[in-house]
């Protein structure tokens, strides 16, 4: 069984053991924090060096299964960066490569109360959680350049579309991610509550900045896919303020070996509707006892 169907048997059997003991509650939230991006453009040629952050918002819409389970539908927008610019050592910016996407988050997230497996930390008035589940992304780099933004995609700055040549993925502007992470989240008011997470996206594409494996020779990417598209495929005679720079094709102009990542890190308010029914075992007999909702 795949990672992913053993996923789908652990949620089943969460809501299958304590279904009978809890009805349901929904929970309704709205998002702001801030996103990160992680890959070729990251200041650092490290795992976790992110960009410069950009804000994020959405609002989600929660069922709570029982006191362990529940799964949110959420919807996410934002914008992600990167730049040589911010590079830590001079061949970087020497490359000279940047872009900026809008982003779209589409996705259904399951969370796991951590707090329903070690009581001791109720005490707190903390309710802690672990979240992961699966996304739909859409995105669009692009670069500003004479003094516009210019979609990178359609231009195939790695050599797409050139038969025989270029090593780049013709890649897709809609990609799925799983995301995972922590949260905690705190009662103000009946029904009312404030939260914060943290979570990263393990995405499966490596062309969110459009950079990912070799250069293509500029004389080949203008024959072949354009001016335009052999001036942003390799912008290091701009950093040197001189003609356009040719590099060999097939020298590295990306790492192929890493998808990239993005993160996202905020807070929200919520509201609850609905009431927890539970059972409770007095003299052998269930009773039932009726809770607020959050």
């Amino acid at each position: 069984m795949s990672k992913y169907g053993w996923l789908l048997c652990l949620v089943l059997f969460c809501m299958g053991v304590t279904s009978n003991s809890f009805a349901q509650k929904f929970e309704f939230r709205s998002h702001i924090g801030v996103l990160y991006y992680q890959g070729d453009l990251s200041p650092l040629p490290i795992d976790l060096s992110f960009s410069k952050g950009h804000l994020g918002v959405g609002v989600s819409g929660g069922y709570n299964f029982n006191k362990f389970l529940s799964i949110h539908a959420r919807m996410l927008k934002g914008t992600l960066s990167g730049s040589d610019a911010d590079a830590s050592d001079r061949g970087r910016r020497r490359r000279n490569l940047s872009f900026s996407t809008s982003l779209e988050e589409y996705g259904l997230n399951a969370e796991f109360n951590i707090n329903a497996l070690f009581k001791k930390l109720d005490r707190y008035g903390l309710q802690f959680y672990y979240t992961t589940g699966i996304n739909i992304f859409k995105f669009n780099p692009q670069t500003y350049y004479n003094g516009q933004w210019v979609d990178l995609k359609p231009l195939g700055t790695e050599g797409q579309g050139i038969p025989g040549v270029g090593e780049g993925e013709d890649y897709k502007l809609s990609q799925y991610n799983i995301p995972f992470g922590v949260g905690v989240k705190f009662k103000i008011k009946n029904r009312y509550s404030f939260g914060l997470e943290l979570s990263s996206r393990w995405t499966f594409t490596d062309y969110i900045d459009d950079v990912s494996t070799s250069y293509v020779s500029y004389q080949e990417l203008l024959e072949s896919n354009g001016a335009l598209a052999a001036n942003l495929g390799n912008r290091t005679g701009e950093y040197l303020n001189t003609p356009p720079v040719d590099i060999e094709t097939g020298f590295g102009r990306g790492n192929p070996n890493d998808n990239d990542w993005y993160m996202y890190t905020g807070m929200y308010f919520s509201y609850g509707i609905g009431r927890f029914i539970s059972a409770k075992i007095i003299n052998g007999q269930p009773v039932r006892l009726i809770k607020p909702g959050i």
